[in-house]
């Protein structure tokens, strides 16, 4: 009984949140951080053998760890609680596979579903109220209406702006969402944008919009940013596509192009570092890789790029 006390502690201590521990399958459970009905959370426990064993972890972070009970095992003991391990992790990535197979297929449909934005839908006027022009791009698309879900509960249906999140290989990993009213405003919901459940791994993921320039040593170059209204404003900027990478983990850990060898990182200028930090971590990976990287960051605190272009009285 000990023992699984001291798993549970594990488990809560790693983020997870079980009450009670099953054993003989593998188990997905909540983490401190889903929202609603998501279950980003998952452990594997074995329990019929000498050495009880658990293997667990979150897909939404990456995590795994694994935790062993009992006293010092024996060399056979650790002969056996690594092939349960081994066990384990290849049934979790079959059941991560198929996860990811079920996303796709509601990732398509949504898709599928939606538009190309006009200067008159609810997308297009929301970027125009942002001061900035609607993109000839094909990975941003309006929908007419979408339900909105928060802690398991349809708070209404709303326009929305789709974006297509892409792996480095230009796959559909998940679908941006910015939830509108029927002006072209932020809608009055929790959380105004939010990542669909993806389908593969969201690492080096962008949304592609437009394809990177011939730049004056000629060679290819391409700029990146966090969110997509700070990306279309960089472009209008500097006269180069922008990709936004979601967030400031997405920005550090994003892949280009091979064949692009100039990167221009617009990085948010955060209170607290964070964008200024994904962009550093970004430019070192990839001054290594033998890359040209030019960092920009806004004069004033707290402002992004899109700050910056309306404060410069731009007319788009």
């Amino acid at each position: 009984m000990s023992n699984r006390l001291e798993l549970l502690r594990a488990l809560s201590a790693a983020g997870l949140l079980v009450d009670s521990l099953e054993s003989g399958r593998l188990i997905r459970c909540k983490t401190t951080e889903d929202k609603g009905l998501q279950k980003s959370g998952w452990y594997r426990l074995f329990d019929d053998a000498d050495l009880t064993t658990c293997v667990y972890g979150d897909w939404r972070t990456g995590l795994q760890n694994t935790w062993i009970g009992g006293s010092k095992p024996t060399a056979e003991q650790r002969t056996i609680a690594k092939r349960l391990i081994e066990q384990a992790k290849q049934e979790r990535q079959q059941e991560q596979a198929k996860q990811w197979a079920k996303n796709r297929i509601k990732l398509v449909s949504l898709w599928d579903e939606a538009a190309p934005i006009t200067d008159t839908d609810p997308a297009g006027q929301y970027l125009m109220n942002r001061g900035l022009s609607v993109p000839a791009t094909g990975v941003l698309r309006f929908h007419a209406g979408l339900d909105y879900w928060h802690d398991g509960e349809c708070l209404g249906r709303f326009p929305a702006m789709l974006a297509a999140v892409t792996s480095p290989a230009g796959q559909l990993i998940t679908i941006h969402r910015t939830f509108l009213t029927s002006q072209g405003q932020k809608a009055p919901v929790p959380t105004v944008k939010k990542l669909c459940s993806p389908a593969g791994p969201m690492t080096g993921g962008s949304i592609k919009i437009g394809i990177a320039v011939i730049r004056p040593d000629g060679r290819l170059g391409l700029c990146v940013a966090e969110g997509i209204e700070t990306s279309l404003a960089a472009s209008i900027l500097c006269g180069v596509p922008c990709w936004p990478c979601v967030s400031a983990n997405g920005l550090a850990g994003f892949v280009p192009p091979p064949e692009v060898h100039n990167i221009y990182v617009f990085a948010d200028n955060d209170a607290n570092q964070t964008g200024q930090r994904a962009a550093s971590q970004l430019a070192e990976r990839l001054t290594k890789q033998g890359r040209t990287v030019r960092i920009y960051t806004p004069p004033t605190a707290g402002d992004d790029w899109l700050d910056e272009l309306n404060s410069m009285g731009a007319i788009v």
